[in-house]
């Protein structure tokens, strides 16, 4: 029986990426593999046991994986089906020892014990700590003292001129986004103290502006981790943008967060689509038939479309964390003041991240948005745990055993079976409730509901 030499169109999905690819079908699996993990710019695992990984292997879903030797037709490959490039794992043979201490200490150098890597990131952490002590003790030099907004603004200087110096001189890309990261303290304070006479909200707002143009400066000089510099310079334009609206309108910074929570959770759906066109992806066009399909289908490079994914992968979770940053600031803002409706809308907004992270896959979106809707509602707790009676602590204790008994069944549980689709729609009921319901609580807070009852008697 003849083998048809047209190429099969497969979908390749690994660890970091997905791609679709046509392979020649008298390629052998060996041979492509090579090719397939550069353009999905797949890794082995860091660190991995010695002997567990020995390579990578291609499979359907749920099925053994193809042996290397075949090729694609002897493999039964077809067009449409979706392969999955995972690394290959052999069963490591048990170690036979004629030496009881070279036993021990075999067993000893595992992967708890201490690394190069290790010491490294111990380093780098030191040297952070010690530039936050640097900018505290400049900060409280003396009431007026130049020394504050002079030290602190020179001290950020160094640290992004460092840190670039070390990402594109010495290649050392972590340790100089480590070092751009943290000259941030020094740019808050000495934005906030450059003007002499303005403190309260004014000031506040000044620092951020700061901590806005040093983000931008870090990312331009480092050009690595550009998550962390979009995380931190979204969210000081936020809070620069909501402290001087509060400035210029004479309000109070309790109206200000309400509104900055307000925009934040509305916008998070937008912001997948921003990601997009920050990381220059092409959006993809929905074709009217096959005819509008096969004109509009054009190869692009593997490696492109990798590097383009993971800009755009990087830029989300940037977004995303400077979201739940203004979330988090604007939630301690708002259940420091009296209103109580601001105590609702932080905790709104903080119940709308949560429900919100559920729509990311990558580890770091979902954890900035749970982390962030976390600090939300654990800040609103504390309010009412504070402000109430005991009745209320009681109801509070009441909540807080439902969350543990819940966490618990999902920790239990995950992985073991699928989701129930009635709890999946339950919550995207509550999270559309969420979002919707966060603008009308802001107008509450706003005190817009009054001012029109007022206007029609």
């Amino acid at each position: 029986m003849s083998v048809s030499s047209t190429p099969r169109r497969v979908t390749v999905v690994s660890p970091r990426a997905r791609v679709d690819v046509a392979l020649p079908v008298e390629s052998t699996l060996a041979e492509l593999l090579p090719q397939l993990v550069a353009m999905t710019g797949a890794q082995l695992p860091e660190p991995a046991p010695t002997g567990a990984v020995t390579g990578w292997s291609l499979a359907r879903l749920g099925a053994e994986p193809f042996e290397a030797g075949l090729t694609v037709a002897r493999a039964g490959v077809h067009d449409g089906d979706v392969l999955y490039l995972n690394p290959r794992r052999t069963r490591i043979t048990p170690l036979l020892f004629d030496d009881v201490v070279d036993a021990i200490a075999s067993a000893a150098d595992g992967p708890g014990g201490w690394r190069p890597r290790l010491a490294r990131r111990a380093a780098l952490l030191a040297a952070a700590v010690a530039v936050l002590c640097a900018v505290a003790l400049l900060t409280f030099a003396g009431p007026g003292a130049p020394l504050a907004p002079a030290g602190t603004g020179l001290l950020a200087l160094l640290l992004v001129v460092a840190g670039g110096a070390l990402s594109r001189a010495y290649a050392d890309a972590t340790a100089g986004a480590v070092l751009a990261a943290a000259g941030v303290p020094a740019a808050l304070v000495a934005g906030a103290t450059a003007i002499p006479g303005i403190t309260g909200t004014a000031r506040f707002a000044l620092g951020l502006a700061a901590v806005t143009v040093y983000a931008a400066l870090a990312a331009i000089a480092v050009a690595d981790r550009i998550a962390w510099f979009v995380a931190v310079g979204v969210a000081g334009a936020a809070g620069c943008l909501a402290g001087s609206i509060a400035v210029l309108a004479h309000s109070t910074p309790v109206r200000g967060a309400a509104v900055a929570a307000a925009v934040a959770v509305v916008c998070c759906p937008a912001l997948p689509m921003l990601a997009l066109r920050l990381g220059r992806l092409p959006l993809p066009r929905i074709p009217s038939d096959v005819a509008a399909f096969r004109a509009e289908e054009s190869p692009v490079a593997g490696r492109d479309v990798v590097d383009e994914t993971a800009a755009a992968q990087s830029a989300l979770t940037g977004l995303l964390a400077a979201l739940a940053a203004v979330v988090a600031g604007a939630a301690v803002v708002l259940v420091l003041g009296h209103s109580r409706w601001g105590w609702v809308v932080a905790g709104v907004a903080g119940l709308a991240l949560l429900l919100r992270s559920r729509s990311y896959a990558g580890t770091g979106q979902r954890i900035a948005l749970l982390v962030g809707g976390a600090a939300a509602l654990i800040v609103v707790g504390a309010r009412l745990a504070a402000a109430g009676g005991d009745p209320l602590r009681l109801v509070l204790l009441l909540v807080a055993l439902l969350v543990v008994v819940g966490a618990t069944l999902v920790a239990l549980r995950a992985g073991a079976r699928d989701p129930s689709p009635y709890w999946s729609r339950l919550f995207d009921v509550l999270e559309f409730l969420s979002l919707v319901g966060v603008l009308p609580l802001a107008a509450a807070v706003l005190e817009i509901y009054q001012r029109v009852r007022d206007l029609t008697g």
